[in-house]
C-alpha cells in the first residue's frame, strides 16, 4: 500500500535521523516493504535500522511488593498499552523501550480478599493472573498448589486464613532455610461478625534456583496446606499426548490442544501456509491451558499448532479427513465405459441396466464385463476409484448406470449408449464429426502425454533418497515420501537476514548462491553460507520436491563429512535452503589444481625447502605460545611433548597454507568421504550420484558430501549421458543401476570405487580414452575394471576392485571401507615416522600421527593394535 508515513527529521548529534509519525502494523508472517525516497543535492551515505517493538497482547501480569510497605503492584507489559484492572486499584503509567508498562497498586484494605486477580487488556487480547495464595479456610481442589518461576523473577506467596475469632496465629514457612530469610509482612482484619482474617506474605524481588521447594501455610486453628514452588533455569512447553488423526463428516468439530507452559506462550494455528489466531483458555485450577481451532471449514489436510515462549518452541500436527460422498464422471471410449469417483473414503461400484435414459428405475444389476481397479490416494481426504464396463454387442442401443457408494452416500451417472459410436441420440450425418472429433482428441492426448513425459524427464528430484522398506531380494526399495512429513518450524530463518553474493552453480531447475547469514549461529555473528533455491518460473512439483528435500535433510541430521543444513526460508516468499559454505569448491577441481603441488610425503616438501618450513612452525609456535623447547639428537629444536598436539594442529594449518598435497592427504580424503557415506548408510540414505564433483572441500581439508541436484547443468556437462529419456552419470554407475534402473546402498559403493580412482589419479576422468557407446556397456557387463591409477598403492587398488564386484552382495559396506582406509592411513603415517627417525628428524612425531589419524576418522585396524 503506497502510503506516506510522513517522516520528520530528528537530529541526534552528528547524525540526522528521520522518524515516521505514522505506525505500520502487520500480521504474523506478513511481508511488508518500506521504501525511502530522498531528494538530495550531494552524495551522502545512509543506512536503515529498526527498533523491534512487536505489537502483542499483554504479557501475563506479575506481582511484586512496592517500596511502600504493604502495597502490592501488578505489572503487565505489551504494545499497544494495556489497561490493568482489579477491584479498587490506582494507576501509574510509564513507557520503557517502546513496551508500555502499566502497574497498579493494591492497598491494605484489598489485601485480605479471598481471590485477588489482576487482568491486563489491549486491542489484541487479555491476560489474567491470580495472586498465588494458600488459603487455609478453603480446602484445595488439588493435593497441592504449584507455582512456576524463572530465575530472577519476583516471588510473592500469600498465606490466608479466616476464623471465628482473632485468637489464632498463622505462619508461612519453607523447607529451604534460605527462603526463611525473605521479606515478610502480615496483617489482621476484623469482620463485622467478630470473625477475623489473618494474612502473611513472603516476598523476594529475584528468585533463585535455591528458592525451589515446598512452602507450608500453618495455623493454630486449621490443618496445614503445602504448595510447591519450582524456580526454572529456562521455560518449558509440555503438550499432552492426544489423538492426532481425525475423520469427520458434516458435524461440528474443533481441534483441541492441552498443554502446560511457563512462561506463557504465544501460539498460532497453521493450515495450507496460512496462519489463524490461537485463543487460550485456562483450567479452573490454572495449571493447564487449552486451545481450540474450529475454523477448518471441513477441509481435509494437515493442521499445525505452533507455540513458543521466550525459551522454547513446540509444535503438534493434526491430520483431518473429511468424509464426503462420491463425485462420479462417466466416459465412453470404443467398447468400454469408464466411471471415475472422487470421494473419501474410497468408493465401491455397482452397474445397472436402465429401461431408458430418463428412467429412474435402473434395477437390473450388471454382473459380467466389469473391471474394478484398486483405489488410488490422490491427496489427503481424496481417493480415486475407477471401474470399467466392457460393452457387449447384443444390443445396438441401451442405457447403463454406474453408482459409486461409500459410508457417506452414493452418486450415479447414466448414459445412453449407441453402438454405432455415439452417446445419446445424434443425427445420422453427425457420426463423421464425432469420429473426427475423437481423432482430434486422441492426437491432443498423445501430444500432452509426450510433453508430460518430456517434462517428467527433467523434473527436479533430489539425488539423496531415503529407503523406507526393503523387499525380499534386498534390492527392491520403496523410498520415503517426505511430502507427507511436516516441516519443523524451528529451522525457519528470517529471509531478511540473508545478504546474497555471487552464484556458485546453476542448472535447469535452480541455483546455489553464496550469501552472508546474520545471526544464524548466534546473535551478532555473520556466517558465509550457500543458499539453494529454485529458478523464478518454477512449478508446484518442483517446489514440492525442494520442500521434500528440506524435510529429508532435517530428518537425516548433521555430520562433519556432509554439507549440513543450517536453516531455511519457507514463509512469505520463495523457498531457500541454507547450507554450509565450503570455501575451496568441489574436490574434482581441487585435485586438478594441486597436480603440480603433489608430494608423496611431507619430508619431500621439507627437503625441497631446506627444512625451513618445520623450523618456522616451531619457532613461531614458541614465540607466540611460549612453548618449552628441548634439544634433539643433532641439536634440532623439538616441541615439548605437552605441546606436540598443538604443534601438530598448527602444522596441518600451515600445510594447507603452504598449498601442498601429499599421499596421506589423498588417503585422508578417501577416509572422510567413506565416513560421510557411512553416516548416510546408517540413515538408509542412497546418494545416486557419488563423484568427486559432488564432494566439497573446506578449511582444514575437510571433505563434505553434497547434493548439487537442481544446480547441476546436466545438459552441458559431458559426464551426464543421454540414456533412454534421461541424462545419467554413466561412468560412475553400478551395473544394476545402469541396466536395471535399481539404486541400492551397494550401488553407492560402486560409485565410491570410481571416486577413489578419481582421487588417486588427481582428478582424471574415469575410463580414460573409452567412449560411452555400445562397446562401453559390453565392457561393464563383462566385468571390465580400470587399471590402477598412478598415485594408488596396491592396497588402495584392491579396495577399488572390491567396490567394483559385479555381484553387489560381495561389495564392502562403508563401515568396512572406513576401517580399511583408516588402517592404511596408520601404516602410511608409520612408514613416514620411521623414515624421519632414520634422518634424526622428528616432525610432530607420533602425536601428529595420532592427530591426523583421529581427524580422518580412524578407529584402528581390524585385528591390529596400534599405539604411538
Amino acid at each position: 500500500i503506497l502510503e506516506d508515513l510522513e517522516c520528520h527529521l530528528n537530529s541526534q548529534g552528528a547524525e540526522n535521523i528521520y522518524e515516521p509519525t505514522k505506525k505500520v502494523e502487520a500480521n504474523v508472517f506478513e511481508d511488508i516493504e518500506l521504501r525511502v525516497i530522498m531528494n538530495i543535492s550531494e552524495i551522502i551515505s545512509c543506512h536503515c535500522f529498526f527498533r523491534e517493538v512487536q505489537a502483542c497482547k499483554p504479557g501475563k501480569p506479575y506481582f511484586r511488593i512496592s517500596e511502600k510497605l504493604g502495597v502490592i503492584e501488578c505489572v503487565s507489559e505489551s504494545y499497544p498499552q494495556p489497561s490493568v484492572k482489579w477491584t479498587f486499584c490506582k494507576a501509574q503509567n510509564g513507557e520503557i523501550d517502546g513496551i508500555q508498562k502499566v502497574q497498579y497498586e493494591l492497598y491494605q484494605s484489598e489485601l485480605f480478599e479471598t481471590y485477588i486477580w489482576c487482568c491486563a487488556a489491549n486491542d489484541l487480547g487479555r491476560e489474567c493472573s491470580s495472586l498465588f495464595t494458600i488459603d487455609l479456610s478453603q480446602r484445595p481442589a488439588a493435593p497441592s498448589a504449584e507455582l512456576f518461576l524463572k530465575i530472577g523473577e519476583p516471588l510473592l506467596i500469600r498465606c490466608r486464613a479466616a476464623y471465628q475469632n482473632y485468637k489464632f496465629r498463622i505462619n508461612l514457612s519453607s523447607e529451604n532455610k534460605e527462603a526463611q530469610q525473605k521479606h515478610r509482612f502480615e496483617g489482621l482484619e476484623y469482620q463485622t461478625d467478630r470473625s477475623a482474617i489473618r494474612i502473611q506474605y513472603m516476598f523476594t524481588s529475584a528468585a533463585r534456583k535455591g528458592d525451589s521447594g515446598r512452602y507450608t501455610c500453618s495455623s493454630t486453628a486449621h490443618p496445614n496446606q503445602t504448595a510447591l514452588v519450582t524456580v526454572l533455569e529456562k521455560g518449558f512447553i509440555n503438550i499432552t499426548d492426544s489423538k492426532e488423526d481425525f475423520e469427520i463428516g458434516d458435524e461440528e468439530f474443533c481441534f483441541e490442544v492441552n498443554f502446560t507452559a511457563y512462561p506463557p506462550v504465544k501460539c498460532v494455528w497453521l493450515f495450507s501456509q496460512r496462519t489463524f489466531p490461537c485463543r487460550q483458555s485456562y483450567s479452573e485450577d490454572g495449571r493447564s491451558i487449552s486451545s481450540k481451532f474450529c475454523n477448518h471449514h471441513h477441509r481435509s489436510g494437515i493442521y499445525i499448532f505452533y507455540a513458543e515462549n521466550d525459551d522454547t518452541v513446540m509444535t503438534k500436527k493434526f491430520t483431518l479427513y473429511v468424509r464426503r460422498k462420491p463425485e462420479v464422471t462417466m466416459q465412453l471410449l470404443f467398447k468400454q465405459i469408464y466411471c471415475i469417483a472422487d470421494s473419501y473414503p474410497a468408493s465401491s461400484w455397482v452397474w445397472r441396466n436402465c429401461p431408458d435414459l430418463n428412467s429412474s428405475n435402473c434395477t437390473e444389476e450388471i454382473k459380467e464385463g466389469i473391471q474394478n481397479f484398486l483405489p488410488e490416494r490422490r491427496s489427503l481426504g481424496s481417493w480415486i476409484s475407477s471401474s470399467i464396463l466392457d460393452v457387449k454387442e447384443t444390443a445396438r442401443t441401451f442405457s447403463v448406470e454406474c453408482c459409486a457408494s461409500n459410508l457417506v452416500g452414493s452418486s450415479c451417472r447414466k448414459s445412453f449408449i449407441n453402438m454405432s459410436g455415439t452417446v445419446s441420440s445424434l443425427p445420422d450425418n453427425a457420426a463423421l464429426y464425432v469420429f473426427a472429433g475423437f481423432i482430434f482428441l486422441l492426437i491432443t492426448f498423445v501430444c500432452v502425454l509426450i510433453c508430460h513425459k518430456y517434462n517428467k524427464q527433467f523434473r527436479y528430484e533430489s539425488q539423496l533418497q531415503m529407503i523406507q522398506v526393503t523387499g525380499p531380494l534386498d534390492n527392491e526399495y520403496i523410498y520415503v515420501d517426505f511430502r507427507e512429513y511436516e516441516y519443523d518450524l524451528k529451522w525457519e530463518f528470517p529471509r531478511e537476514n540473508l545478504e546474497f553474493g555471487q552464484v556458485l552453480g546453476s542448472g535447469a531447475f535452480g541455483k546455489v548462491v553464496n550469501a552472508t547469514a546474520y545471526g544464524i549461529s548466534k546473535a551478532g555473528d555473520s556466517v558465509q553460507v550457500a543458499v539453494k533455491m529454485l529458478k523464478e518460473k518454477s512449478d508446484t512439483s518442483e517446489k514440492d520436491a525442494l520442500m521434500s528435500e528440506l524435510k529429508m535433510m532435517t530428518h537425516i541430521g548433521s555430520h562433519e563429512n556432509i554439507v549440513n543444513l543450517l536453516g531455511a526460508c519457507t514463509v512469505s516468499g520463495p523457498i531457500y535452503l541454507i547450507f554450509e559454505y565450503c570455501c575451496y569448491g568441489d574436490l574434482l577441481n581441487y585435485l586438478r589444481s594441486k597436480r603440480e603441488k603433489f608430494h608423496w610425503t611431507l619430508t619431500d616438501i621439507f627437503k625441497q625447502h631446506n627444512f625451513s618450513f618445520y623450523h618456522n612452525i616451531c619457532s613461531d609456535q614458541n614465540s607466540s605460545q611460549n612453548i618449552n623447547m628441548t634439544s634433539g639428537p643433532n641439536g634440532i629444536a623439538l616441541c615439548s611433548k605437552e605441546d606436540e598436539m598443538k604443534c601438530a594442529s598448527r602444522q596441518m594449518d600451515e600445510e594447507e597454507d603452504f598449498n601442498v598435497l601429499t599421499f596421506e592427504d589423498l588417503l585422508c580424503f578417501a577416509c572422510q568421504v567413506a565416513k560421510g557415506m557411512e553416516f548416510l548408510e546408517s540413515k538408509s540414505c542412497i546418494h545416486r550420484d557419488l563423484a568427486a564433483r559432488n564432494i566439497l572441500v573446506t578449511h582444514g581439508k575437510v571433505m563434505k558430501i553434497c547434493d548439487f541436484g537442481l544446480a547441476r547443468d546436466v545438459v552441458n556437462d559431458s559426464n551426464y549421458i543421454v540414456r533412454g529419456n534421461v541424462r545419467l552419470p554413466v561412468k560412475w554407475m553400478a551395473p544394476e543401476s545402469l541396466f536395471e534402473g535399481m539404486y541400492t546402498l551397494k550401488s553407492d559403493v560402486w560409485s565410491y570405487g570410481i571416486l577413489l580412482w578419481e582421487i588417486f589419479s588427481l582428478g582424471v576422468n574415469p575410463y580414460p580414452g573409452i567412449q560411452v557407446d555400445a562397446n562401453f556397456y559390453k565392457l561393464i557387463k563383462s566385468g571390465f575394471k580400470m587399471d590402477r591409477p598412478y598415485y594408488a598403492t596396491r592396497h588402495i587398488y584392491y579396495v577399488m576392485q572390491s567396490c567394483w564386484a559385479l555381484d553387489s552382495r560381495r561389495r564392502p559396506t562403508f563401515s568396512q571401507l572406513v576401517s580399511s582406509l583408516a588402517c592404511q592411513l596408520v601404516e602410511a603415517e608409520g612408514a613416514v615416522s620411521k623414515h624421519r627417525k632414520k634422518k634424526s628428524f622428528i616432525l610432530g612425531g607420533p602425536y601428529r600421527l595420532q592427530s591426523v589419524f583421529s581427524f580422518c576418522g580412524g578407529t584402528g585396524c581390524p585385528g591390529k593394535q596400534w599405539s604411538p
